[in-house]
Parts: C-alpha cells; sequence; structure tokens
C-alpha cells in the first residue's frame, strides 16, 4: 500500500475534484499514472465515493449548515454552501440536498440572494499567468482591517487575499507579491491595478522582471508589463469583491457594526482600534483563507460572453492543457527576487506595532485567555483588554 500516494489522492478528493481530475493532477505533478479502475478501488478502500443514498447523512448535513448559518456562512448560497460542506467538513452529499435544507432553515437568507444577471461584455486572456488582477478592498477599513488580493484572469483562481491594517503601503504591498512569485518561482506577463501610489513599488519589480522579452511573440515586456487603468477595467478582482462583501465581509461589517451600536466599540481611538486588531485579525484572515479556498476550487459555470473555460480554478490554473491553454508564467531568478526584496515590507504582526503585541500578550496571560476561535471570544478578549487598559 503507497500511503503517500493513498494520502494525495485523499485530498483530491476531498477538493471535489472529479475522477478524471484526479487522475490528471496525479500524473501531472506526481508523476503517477493510473487508470480510472485504480482511482475508483483506492476511494472503495477509505471508503470514498461520489454516489450515496441522500437521506443517510441528512443529519450531519443539517446540523452543519446550521452552525455555518449562525457563524461567516450565513450569507452562501446553495452552491457555495454545498463547496464548504465538501471541502471544510469533508460532507459528500448533493447540491440539490443542500438548496432543500437552506430551503427550510433560512428561506429569508434565499429570497435576498435571488438577482437579475446583467449582460457582460467579452473578456479575453489565453491562459493562467497571462493577466492578474490586483487590487485592495475597503469595506472593514472603517473598522481597522485592510484587505488586498489578486486574481488570475484566465483560470480566476485567487493567487493571494491578505488581511492587514493597512493597504496603501507599497511596500507590504510588495511583499503580498513578491511572497507569490517566490512561492510559484515567476510572474505574469501582465499585471493590471487601479491608479494609486500603493501599487508603485509592484509596478516596479514587475518591469524589472520583464525587462526582456522571453520570446519573439512577446510584446508584453517593459512598461507594457504593468497596466494602471480604472476599477471598470480590473473586471475580475471588482467581481470577485462584489462575490466577497455577501460571503464573508458582510458578517463582519454586521458584528462591528452591532458593537458600536451598543457602544462597545469607538473607530476613532487609536488604541482602543489595535485592540479591535489585535483580536480579530486572525480571526477574519481565517475567513478569508476559507473563502479563497472556497472560491478555488468550486466549479465555475459556463457563460456568454466570455472565452475563459468554465471549471475549477485550480484545475484552470495548474493544468491548462486540459483546456488547450497554455501557462504564460515568466521565471525569476533569485536574484531577481533577493533585489526586489529591498523595497517591501513584512505586514506588522496582528496589524499592531511590536510594542503593543508585547502588551496585548502580557495581558492575555494575566486574563488567562488563549487565541480566540470564533467572534464571539474575539468580542470578549476584546472588551476585557479595553476594559484594563482603561484602568491603567
Amino acid at each position: 500500500m503507497n500511503i503517500d500516494r493513498d494520502n494525495i489522492i485523499i485530498g483530491l478528493f476531498h477538493e471535489g475534484l472529479a475522477y478524471k481530475e484526479i487522475l490528471a493532477f496525479l500524473l501531472k505533478w506526481n508523476n503517477l499514472d493510473l487508470s480510472l479502475r485504480q482511482l475508483k478501488r483506492i476511494l472503495k478502500r477509505y471508503n470514498l465515493r461520489r454516489r450515496l443514498n441522500n437521506d443517510e447523512n441528512i443529519a450531519d448535513v443539517t446540523e452543519v449548515i446550521q452552525s455555518e448559518l449562525l457563524s461567516d456562512g450565513c450569507n452562501l448560497g446553495y452552491r457555495s454552501m454545498h463547496q464548504k460542506l465538501i471541502i471544510k467538513y469533508h460532507l459528500n452529499t448533493s447540491r440539490e440536498q443542500v438548496r432543500q435544507i437552506l430551503g427550510r432553515l433560512d428561506p429569508e437568507g434565499v429570497n435576498s440572494r435571488k438577482k437579475r444577471r446583467l449582460r457582460r461584455r467579452t473578456y479575453v486572456c489565453k491562459g493562467p499567468n497571462e493577466l492578474w488582477h490586483m487590487d485592495g478592498y475597503d469595506k472593514l477599513k472603517p473598522y481597522g482591517f485592510a484587505i488586498h488580493g489578486c486574481i488570475d484572469g484566465f483560470s480566476r483562481k485567487i493567487l493571494w487575499l491578505n488581511v492587514n491594517s493597512t493597504n496603501n503601503d507599497p511596500a507590504i504591498i510588495a511583499k503580498y507579491y513578491l511572497n507569490f512569485v517566490s512561492q510559484t518561482n515567476g510572474t505574469a506577463r501582465r499585471i493590471r491595478a487601479d491608479c494609486g501610489t500603493e501599487n508603485s513599488n509592484v509596478a516596479g519589480i514587475q518591469r524589472l522582471f520583464r525587462t526582456h522579452p522571453i520570446d519573439e511573440s512577446d510584446n508584453a515586456f517593459g512598461l507594457q508589463s504593468f497596466l494602471y487603468g480604472k476599477s471598470t477595467s480590473n473586471q475580475r478582482i471588482e467581481a470577485y469583491w462584489s462575490k466577497l462583501r455577501p460571503t464573508v465581509t458582510q458578517y463582519w461589517m454586521s458584528h462591528f457594526k452591532d458593537m458600536r451600536d451598543a457602544g462597545e466599540l469607538d473607530e476613532t481611538d487609536d488604541l482602543f482600534r489595535d485592540c479591535l486588531r489585535f483580536s480579530y485579525m486572525s480571526l477574519i484572515q481565517r475567513s478569508l483563507d476559507g473563502a479563497k479556498e472556497l472560491h478555488n476550487t468550486h466549479r465555475i459555470r459556463r457563460y456568454n460572453f466570455q472565452e475563459c473555460p468554465s471549471g475549477r480554478p485550480n484545475v484552470i490554473y495548474d493544468i491548462p492543457e486540459v483546456y488547450d491553454a497554455e501557462d504564460y508564467i515568466v521565471p525569476v531568478t533569485d536574484e531577481d527576487i533577493e533585489i526586489a526584496n529591498e523595497v517591501t515590507t513584512e505586514p506588522l504582526l496582528n496589524g499592531c506595532s511590536v510594542e503593543f503585541n508585547a502588551l496585548a500578550h502580557f495581558i492575555m496571560q494575566e486574563l488567562n485567555a488563549e487565541e480566540p476561535e470564533n467572534a464571539a471570544e474575539a468580542k470578549q478578549l476584546y472588551l476585557d483588554m479595553c476594559s484594563i487598559i482603561r484602568n491603567f
């Protein structure tokens, strides 16, 4: 029995990949050439299969959905909820079952998510890493939490989705970018972003990496490798922000507004804002990590007016040849990454200064408190910290 191989297969299965997608991943990234029959036999050994009696696990599914409706999953539609059940809880259920349960448990939320569709212009991109879209998201900024993200134009894979105290510092934005470049050993042919000084360091680094064309057909090098424009031209990331609000950020916006209305939150006091960041930053980042994973593993439906393929962003990005496309990544040397690193800065831990982090950890020891696991625990930690600081 090959335990390492089986663990890889189990992980891909729990990402919701189809059997053919699992086989393609194994062949390309692990050099494992299995037949469909072999794959099914391995999955059967671990009692993993796609088709189950929809009634046999309905109690488990209902219980988990009830739990999600009480947290940041309260705004998910049935497709996203179905994907989350697969990815996070490893529950094998049908979309139809999830739709029916949501209809019973949250009929008001179901009705509120019904929207009309707009006719969009055609979006053209040839392959993964041909064009990245990056942008900041400010809906939680009044409370001290600034989000920044980047999405691949072809696959719609979220490349990074981070929260900290600012998304206006060009050195921090450059660090997000360089971390991903180091991870993939390459950059995109082009990057598109809004006009703003926060993108200046990334623009300089990208143009350094793309000083020369990589072949005769490459006309996106030099100045053309980083494109400034209006937010309407940055449609991929803007479209994702519209999905992030109902699924994640609306929950936190409502939570903080409730605290403000109850007199528990003063956004104008920098010290108490640091208390808020310290208490909630890791929790919000965890929500964003979950949203990123959910998006990257869900199946994008086919739409008119788009030339990019339907499918799962992770699969489209990692195995473009399945979709008759090629990877446009541009290799970057370690020497260039080292040079670029000189104009980047690590984001502050919890969005707070070193001194405040030390004070906050001291207060946590005095309170015998642990890292919060949910919004209620984070709120209690915040209130306890504020109470102690007021009495200093």
